[in-house]
């Protein structure tokens, strides 16, 4: 009886042991299968960070196509006489189709005449042409005073000095041999110059000759 007994144990423990291996293999074996799944879907299912980066880089693409991208010129183009004649006669073909309704009527159409073009006159400014001062080969004097008197004359020679003209005391003889002293300004070569201090003596309310100079023929 004891040997049965022994036999029978043995018998378990060997069933027992044969079981946990293949659980343990059935389990590894199921791990495995499960992991390379999971690596499957993983691999092939769309990484949402992927995903915003293309989105990302698509629109900065848009972006910068669109500021490439030159603005449409916002000309008007007139459609021709013959298109618009065309799509009124379709327009009212349609309500000669259809009985019971009434055609609109015609409206009035325009032809606007195009605007002249606003010309700038341009204004263009004479040339100025330097005019020529007149010179002459003679030398003229203003004779503003002749005066026996030194004194006299003295006065007259500071009276234009006050006005910024500057004047000479000359001595000479008149006809009858007198000795006389002549208040006079100048030598003028140019007849402009001449003019312009006979006038301003003439508005302070003095009288002058005109003189040749000694010496000129």
């Amino acid at each position: 009886m004891s040997r049965d007994y022994k036999s029978r144990n043995s018998v378990k423990t060997r069933k027992n042991g044969g079981s946990l291996w293949l659980g343990l293999f059935v389990g590894y074996t199921l791990g495995l299968v499960s992991a390379i799944g999971v690596w499957l879907y993983i691999s092939q299912a769309p990484s949402p960070f992927l995903t915003q980066g293309k989105e990302a880089q698509s629109q900065s693409s848009g972006k910068s196509a669109r500021q490439s991208s030159p603005p449409l010129s916002a000309e008007k183009k007139i459609l021709p006489h013959t298109n618009q004649a065309e799509t009124s006669g379709s327009r009212f073909d349609f309500y000669k189709i259809l009985p019971g309704i009434e055609e609109p009527p015609a409206e009035d159409t325009f032809d606007l005449a195009p605007l002249p073009p606003t010309a700038t006159a341009i204004k263009k400014t004479p040339e100025k042409i330097p005019e020529k001062t007149a010179v002459t080969k003679d030398q003229y004097y203003l004779q503003a005073g002749s005066f026996r008197n030194s004194g006299d004359a003295e006065r007259m020679k500071a009276e234009l000095a006050m006005l910024g003209i500057v004047a000479s005391v000359q001595i000479g003889k008149s006809d009858g041999n007198v000795l006389v002293h002549r208040v006079r300004v100048g030598p003028f070569i140019k007849m402009e110059e001449l003019d312009r201090v006979r006038a301003s003596l003439q508005s302070n309310g003095m009288t002058t000759s005109l003189v040749r100079a000694a010496g000129n023929n």
